[in-house]
This record gives structure tokens, sequence and C-alpha cells, in this order.
């Protein structure tokens, strides 16, 4: 299946190649690129034509802005699938669009999956729900990590005559396609890495345009009140109230309160009470360090033994019947070392049933450790691991196979522990 790659551009020098770079490194092969420059006088022109060889459609000419210059791209692209990707961002990965084509694509119109924002400071994942309904209300992906099927795009331009909507025609145009019927799919892949700091980064506008967008059939007082609610708790976190809330109830209640309590039921209800997702039969032992326990999920019948780190701030999920040895490392944050500026980055962990991992071992961000994996004592683990393979050493390799007829729970009942 082809796949029509659109960046639109104007006075972009600083991030056009980047972009061009990502789009020409993927793993899909079958990909035409096309890209829309609006005229630009600050080298971005030179930048491109470099690559002009490597591009199947390119222009440059004044055009109306962002939307109309997206429009000619759909108007050109030949693929049957059309993805963005502006100038400044990058696909997450090499295999970011095969892993999103990978699942059967029949009678699906739109494929989306997570992304990565990130700014001067640092990046972190930000996970796409799979509730599509919610949509009524809000988006649910970013436009930029999301490919629609090429006949549904073309009879679906951005509204450029919406000029009461400024730089939301992206959502206007997703939200239409909800309303009409058109059906959806979310893919466990991180598709784009885009930047923070852009021409939509402003909260209250955002929701502004996010009421008009849903409520164009008609006045609706809960999405007014979803407006004003969601404004009213965006300025409140940018206070320093806030901050020492969160780091009262999150840091210092989880990491110096609740390891003193012995009882389980009261650890399990106050980590729940903050957003931690942790199913039946699952136990975290006494004496833990947890970072950001909010976006740690753990599935049922597992088990964490004592002097564990969860660095859970890039999102940490543990499936069912898996066990962690003490002393564990498991660690979602990291900076880029090459960076001038030392960013930041917070990427996921994925651990799936039926793992077992060894006293003291590492796992370092964005792994999966595969179904039935075993991950030796001292072990750092940097890339993933499949399915039932024995892993060890420092970085850790693949030493063995493990049976895959396994059939257990990892249940722990002592009390006061």
């Amino acid at each position: 299946m082809k796949v029509s790659v659109i960046t639109v551009c104007y006075n972009a020098i600083h991030g056009i190649e980047k972009t061009i770079q990502s789009v020409l490194s993927p793993s899909y092969d079958d990909i035409e690129y096309i890209v829309i420059d609006g005229g630009s006088k600050d080298g971005t022109v030179d930048v491109i034509r470099k690559y002009t060889d490597k591009i199947a459609y390119f222009v440059s000419e004044p055009d109306g802005g962002i939307y109309e210059a997206m429009n000619k791209g759909i108007k050109a692209a030949t693929g049957e699938w059309i993805i963005f990707l502006n100038a400044g961002d990058v696909f997450a990965s090499r295999d970011a669009i095969k892993e999103a084509l990978s699942i059967d694509t029949e009678g699906i119109d739109v494929i989306y999956g997570d992304s990565i924002e990130f700014t001067k400071e640092l990046s972190h994942i930000v996970p796409a729900s799979d509730d599509v309904n919610r949509m009524k209300l809000e988006p649910v992906y970013r436009h930029g990590s999301s490919l629609v099927r090429a006949s549904v795009q073309k009879q679906h331009e951005f509204d450029v005559s919406r000029k009461d909507l400024g730089y939301s025609l992206d959502w206007e145009m997703i939200h239409r396609l909800f309303v009409e019927g058109y059906r959806f799919k979310k893919v466990d892949t991180v598709i784009e890495c885009y930047e923070l700091e852009g021409i939509s980064n402003h909260f209250v506008r955002n929701r502004w345009y996010n009421y008009k967008i849903t409520s164009s059939s008609g006045f609706s007082v809960k999405k007014l009140w979803l407006f004003i609610y969601s404004s009213l708790i965006y300025m409140f976190k940018q206070s320093w109230l806030f901050s020492w809330m969160k780091a009262f109830f999150l840091e210092y209640c989880v990491n110096d309160i609740l390891p003193h309590i012995p009882f389980w039921c009261v650890r399990r209800w106050y980590l729940r009470l903050w957003g931690a997702r942790i199913g039946k039969g699952s136990f975290i032992m006494k004496k833990n360090y947890l970072l950001n326990p909010n976006r740690f999920t753990m599935g049922t019948y597992s088990h964490i033994n004592r002097g564990c780190t969860l660095d859970c701030r890039g999102n940490v999920i543990i499936g069912n019947n898996v066990s962690v040895s003490h002393g564990v490392y498991i660690m979602t944050g990291s900076h880029d070392h090459q960076a001038k500026d030392f960013i930041g980055r917070f990427l996921p962990i994925t651990i799936d049933d039926y793992v077992w991992i060894g006293v003291g071992a590492v796992i370092l961000q964005n792994v999966h450790i595969g179904k039935g994996a075993v991950v030796c004592a001292g072990a750092v683990v940097t890339k993933d691991v499949g399915d039932y393979e024995i892993v060890g050493g420092v970085p850790a390799k693949k030493i063995g196979e493990r049976t895959k007829d396994l059939d257990y729970r990892c249940f722990w009942d002592m009390p006061l522990t």
C-alpha cells in the first residue's frame, strides 16, 4: 500500500531538513513524499532542493496558509493512505509507518497511534485513547499520528472557510469524519514526535476551538461546562499551590508515608486514588520507590518485591502474572547525552504476561519485554526482549529460551508486608 507523506512549510529552515531525513529513512518502502512550501524566503527552499530527486512532488509558491497548503498536498497525493508530518516534526522510529499498517486495514478509514511531545527541556509520550466515542467531546489523538485513507481524505479536505477556528481545522476535519460515521482504529505504535512550541500551544484557545467544533450541531451545556472546567483546571495547574500539592500527595505521601503502612489494602487504595491501575490479586511490597504512580498500570496476580524503583514518568505497563524481584530498577526517564541542552526524555516500558525479572536487573526506557520472558539477575535491558526469551548480561543478550507451557499466578498473602 502506497503512503503519501505530506509536509507543508514556510520559512522553516531550522526544522525542515530533519523532517525530510525522517521521511526518507523509514523501513517502509512504498512512500510518496510531497512537500508544499509557501514561498519561503529564509533558505528553506534551498534545503528542500537538495532532496528533490527523492521527493515525488514539490512546489514553492505563496498560499493562503497552512491548511490551504495541506489541501494542495491532498490533491497531489496518489497513495492509498495520507499522513501529514509538519516541518520540525519527525517519525518516532524508522518502523512507525510499517507498524501502523501491520494491522488488517480492511474496513478501516483512519489509523491512529501515540505521539511523543518534545520541548527544549524534555520529551514524553502522549498516549492516544482507544475510546473513539470521546471524540464527541474532544480529540483523542494528534493529527500527525494518523493515517487517513486517501479516498476519504480527498472527499474531506480542510475547510478553509472556517476562519473562526484558526489553527484547529485539522481537529474540525477529524471530528467531521467521526460524526459522519467513518471507522477509526488505534494501533499500539508511537507514530510522530512533535514539538510543543508551535502555533497551537495555547490551552484556553484550544479548548474554545474544541467547544465550537464539538458544538457545531447546536448549543450544548455539557460541552460548554467542559470548556469552562478544563480551562479552570489548566490555570490551577500553573499555580504554585498545585506544584506543592502534587509533590505532597504523589511524592511525599507515596514514598515517605506509604512504605511505613503495613497494610497492602490501604497502600493499594491510595495508589488507585491517584490514578494507578492495579488489578485483582496483584501486590506491591513495602519500601519501593514510585515516581508518578498515576502513570502506572499492573494487571492481575503480579508481584513487585521490596527495594525496587519504578520510574513511571513515561508510563509503565505491567501485565498479568509478572514477578519483579528485589532491587529492580524500571526507568522510563533519561537524558539525551549528546544534546546541547541535555534534554530529558521519558518513554514507556511495557512488560507482558508471565515475565520474571531477576534481582537487581535494570530495565531502561522504551523497552518492551515479551510474554513469558526472563531477565536474569543483574542484567541491563536496553532493547526489546522477545516472547519467552531468557536474557542476561550488560547489555542484556539472549542466552536461552523458556518453556511456553506457563500456567501460574504470582500470589502473595503474607500479612504486614
